[in-house]
């Protein structure tokens, strides 16, 4: 069988996917994955053809998608942009299923106008009505900015609408925008991490993370071998705050744990001042190979790094910087498995504090293995995989 996957160009929602796509693929299926030109070689690596997005451009900064309404925007501009192209290449490819994640509207859009049966696959926390009122505490800033722009979210609202009424389709309820849910929808987290879990009903299968081999270069730059090893990385997103690193290395070198730091591509290392020996810091490292080897994650909260610390048994300390983040870190709080460090900037004391409790108290540890051991048992990629094909067939 044949499968087009559509996703939004970033590390955290093509990650996962691509574990499914091989999966797929590793039972026989052709699979096609439209992106921008940066994921071609991680896409192709997998065994997938790579077919560029029609965007007209290749250069997305995605630091601009720091609440509800920028997200909405540019899921709308690419939808605008793609819808079109997209279904006159996918009614030509005739495959026999589409999937998109959660946040390419234009995947939805896709499908139900091309009558292909299509599968969502969500990246983050499952999201409804009852979620998002169950987190208002977290999307204030959200409202605020809304009820200050209110022309704004207004034409938003009305282009959603006209996105859907173009192609003779009947526009979902508002709140669709940011889950674009179908008849099957694969969640990668577990029903234990999921907020509100029996709100959903079974058209949401809950099958963990999706760790596969990424084909990642192995560094293998860990020594130490008989002390706790602590990892640091913030993301590939949101990731160029230096006075937040300066602050981390400093706690590090007050605690003295080999620490290694995954700084991404932009920052340079010597914007961050004097480095103590027991910090090793380096643009990119390997992640699943350093929780394997971690006891410790610093982390800025995101799905993809929250899912693979817990799948490793490794507690958190939390950092988030978006709303979404933010809901992760207070989920992960709650289960016991992390500390959510709330105080911006960071309070160094307290991040100290906070680091040697974690390393010490084996109840955040315990708390992590129960954690890994509900998100192990779900079934990951070959589940996914089997969910998707009973559903086409």
């Amino acid at each position: 069988m044949k499968f087009v996957f559509q996703t939004m160009p970033a590390y955290g929602h093509l990650n996962p996917m691509l574990g499914v796509a091989q999966e797929l693929i590793n039972r026989g299926h052709k699979v096609t994955v439209y992106n921008v030109s940066e994921f071609k070689d991680k896409i192709e690596s997998v065994g997938a053809e790579f077919k560029k997005l029609p965007l007209g451009t290749d250069t997305i900064d995605l630091r601009i998608l720091h609440n509800a309404v920028n997200i909405a925007e540019l899921s709308l501009q690419g939808t605008e942009l793609l819808v079109d192209p997209l279904i006159k290449e996918i009614e030509e490819e005739k495959p026999d299923c589409l999937i998109h994640d959660s946040l390419s509207l234009w995947g939805k859009v896709v499908g139900l106008h091309t009558k292909i049966p299509t599968v969502a696959l969500v990246p983050s926390m499952a999201i409804n009505l009852k979620v998002i009122l169950n987190q208002t505490s977290f999307l204030i800033n959200d409202y605020k900015y809304i009820a200050s722009h209110p022309l704004i979210f207004l034409n938003i609202m009305r282009r959603f609408r006209n996105v859907y009424m173009r192609k003779g389709l009947i526009p979902p309820f508002t709140t669709d925008i940011f889950s674009n849910s179908e008849k099957l929808n694969i969640v990668f987290t577990s029903r234990y991490f999921q907020p509100l879990e029996k709100s959903f009903n079974e058209s949401y299968k809950f099958v963990g993370p999706i760790v596969y081999d990424r084909q990642e270069k192995q560094l293998n730059v860990i020594t130490e071998n008989n002390k706790p090893i602590i990892y640091v990385a913030l993301g590939t997103i949101y990731n160029d705050k230096v006075d937040t690193y300066r602050s981390i290395i400093q706690a590090l070198k007050v605690v003295g744990y080999p620490s290694y730091i995954s700084i991404g591509k932009y920052i340079n290392i010597s914007d961050l001042g004097d480095i103590p020996p027991n910090v090793y810091i380096a643009s990119y490292l390997p992640q699943l190979e350093m929780l394997g080897k971690s006891s410790l994650f610093i982390s800025h909260c995101g799905m993809n790094s929250v899912n693979e610390s817990l799948y490793f048994g490794v507690p958190l300390l939390m950092i988030p910087i978006i709303q979404e983040q933010r809901i992760n870190a207070k989920r992960v709080e709650e289960l016991g498995a992390g500390i959510y460090h709330k105080k911006q900037p960071i309070d160094i004391p307290q991040f100290v504090e906070s680091i040697n409790s974690l390393l010490q108290d084996k109840k955040y540890k315990h708390a992590a293995d129960l954690a890994s051991t509900a998100l192990s048992s779900c079934g990951g990629a070959k589940e996914a995989a089997n969910h998707i094909l009973n559903f086409i067939s």
